[in-house]
């Protein structure tokens, strides 16, 4: 008989304390939720490679400089700022060659004697 009792009392103790437990409410968990992604490292490496690119981006004369040991995500990426720069300024430099855009379409580089040679 008075395991019983001590059950049921053990077990009210256990409701109550279950019931009294504070839940974040789902607006304050979404709200942490997103900050901690908003500080999250890969965020900020991310934002750091993007305002990278911006900035390749922004002044055909940076060098883009391509290397083996690049993957290929970032391969393409420097391939399309590239690209990108050919289109937008007419000329764009990449590992310490200047190209330049044809009136045609087609890339060259100037030789040393100032000839163009298309690529």
């Amino acid at each position: 008989m008075e395991f019983k009792i001590t059950l049921i009392i053990l077990l009210v103790f256990v409701y109550i304390f279950i019931k009294k437990r504070k839940k974040k409410p789902l607006k304050n968990y979404l709200i942490d939720r997103f900050r901690k992604r908003f500080k999250s490292k890969n965020r900020l490496r991310e934002k750091l490679k993007a305002e990278f690119s911006e900035s390749l981006m922004a002044d055909p004369m940076n060098n883009i400089s391509i290397g083996k040991w690049d993957e290929e995500y970032d391969l393409r990426e420097k391939a399309d700022i590239h690209r990108s720069r050919l289109i937008k300024y007419g000329k764009s430099k990449m590992n310490g060659e200047m190209f330049f855009m044809g009136p045609k379409g087609g890339v060259y580089k100037l030789s040393e004697e100032g000839k163009k040679k298309y690529i």
